[in-house]
């Protein structure tokens, strides 16, 4: 199994702190460069996630910049 196998195939947005969402999306320059859009986002390497912040202006972005068909939301949003 290679390593990008271990990957989901679709980015998954949840609830972060009361001010940001943690996105995890699958290993993709493209998609490395569309997240690298979002003003305000950041890298967490620990937890291996985006940080966008929980704004309309992010949230518009992002789906700009993603396939709805391909992001999965949490049920906690």
């Amino acid at each position: 199994m290679s390593e990008h196998a271990k990957y989901e195939k679709k980015s998954t947005i949840t609830k972060g702190l009361t001010d940001s969402l943690h996105i995890r999306i699958p290993y993709n320059p493209a998609y490395i460069q569309r997240i690298r859009q979002i003003m305000g986002r950041q890298w967490e390497s620990k937890l291996k996630v985006w940080i966008i912040p929980y704004t309309i202006a992010a949230v518009q972005e992002f789906i700009n910049q993603f396939d709805p068909d391909d992001v999965q939301i949490t049920p906690e949003l």
